[in-house]
């Protein structure tokens, strides 16, 4: 199955460090047409990379590879700015955090879905009526 997919950086990760579906995630992103993400991701993952340096003893050499390593894997970086106010909508509306909202809101503006392994934004989505908009990384096959 191919799509063009928002990827999230719950997938990013999986695809740029060892941690647990790793290669589901690296399957998925290649088979994807088009990944596109806010630009907001890097913040993301960049917060990600030191809790990994931190927890599990990832060197910063690797951590700062890996998030330049990330670019390759898109094909488009999209402004945040622009959805900040749908995101907070989102937010308040669906209680998903900011952070997810400027993932869903680029995937409505783009008709789109969001590629994740957080289980807990798809199913704040199906319980907003905003399933269609969010897809489980384990669910992408």
């Amino acid at each position: 199955m191919s799509a063009d997919w928002v990827l999230d950086a719950s997938v990013l990760a999986k695809c740029l460090f060892s941690e647990p579906d790793s290669d589901t995630a690296r399957a998925a992103v290649a088979r994807a047409d088009r990944l596109i993400a806010p630009d907001y991701l890097f913040i993301e993952l960049s917060s990600i990379a030191a809790k990994k340096i931190r927890r599990e003893g990832v060197t910063h050499a690797y951590a700062a590879e890996a998030i330049n390593r990330a670019q390759s894997l898109l094909d488009e970086l999209v402004p945040a700015k622009p959805m900040a106010v749908k995101a907070l909508e989102l937010a308040v509306e669906h209680g998903v955090s900011v952070y997810d909202g400027l993932y869903l809101a680029l995937a409505m503006v783009r008709g789109s879905v969001v590629l994740t392994a957080d289980i807990r934004l798809v199913e704040a989505c199906k319980r907003a009526g905003l399933g269609r908009f969010a897809l489980r990384l384990d669910e992408a096959g």
